[in-house]
């Protein structure tokens, strides 16, 4: 198959980012003027203003009328409106990303405890309870799971780590796992992340993690 050709605008945007990273701008750092910009890269006004427009979108740059053009603050779901489009299923793929999943949730458990917030941890049992109501009507609880989890990493306190697994996130929950995962399943999982947070809350790391791994592990089955 081949390759679509970068455009001129894509060419453009692309040496703009490695002029940020060459020259370790920080977030708030102010960029070349626009009039700099094509002097700087040779380029028509019309290409540069497609460039900035893409990086603008894209949350790099923050462009502000009669004040100039300023780095952002990269925030990591900034990308995901752009990467998930492309991800596709297949087994190799699926599998890294359990491991990948896996690791962040084992990760997670221990910066939940390490920065024990209870009131951030009884949000899983909230999203929990949810699932099991959800599971007895009959109904699959796919937003209930996400949300379980999600609170999982929000208990973390760290922005960071919760911003890099929302991209995991992203990808199990554009991916359907509710066509192939039945009631039962949704139950048992139940069971499971309520060993995990009762092990949280008691702060016992090494059960929490156990628990965690044993209900993820199920996602192999799915392969």
């Amino acid at each position: 198959m081949q390759l679509r050709k970068q455009t001129l605008a894509e060419i453009v945007s692309n040496r703009i980012k490695n002029y940020i990273a060459d020259h370790n701008f920080q977030p708030g750092d102010r960029l070349p003027s626009e009039k700099e910009m094509i002097e700087m890269l040779a380029v028509s006004r019309t290409i540069v203003r497609e460039a900035l427009k893409t990086l603008q979108s894209q949350g790099i740059i923050d462009i502000k009328q009669g004040t100039g053009i300023f780095v952002k603050e990269i925030e990591l779901h900034s990308y995901l409106k752009n990467i998930s489009p492309f991800l596709k299923v297949n087994k190799v793929k699926f599998k890294e990303l359990i491991d990948s999943r896996i690791i962040l949730e084992l990760g997670a458990i221990e910066l939940a405890i390490e920065n024990y917030h209870l009131e951030k941890i009884n949000q899983m049992s909230y999203w929990n309870d949810a699932l099991l109501e959800k599971t007895k009507r009959g109904e699959k609880p796919k937003s209930e799971d996400l949300y379980f989890h999600k609170a999982l990493f929000h208990a973390t306190g760290n922005e960071t780590f919760i911003q890099l697994s929302s991209i995991i996130t992203e990808y199990f929950n554009m991916n359907h796992l509710e066509e192939v995962v039945n009631l039962d399943d949704y139950t048992t999982s139940y069971k499971e992340h309520k060993l995990v947070i009762d092990s949280i809350i008691n702060k016992n790391m090494d059960d929490a993690k156990l628990a965690m791994r044993t209900h993820l592990q199920h996602l192999y089955n799915l392969l």
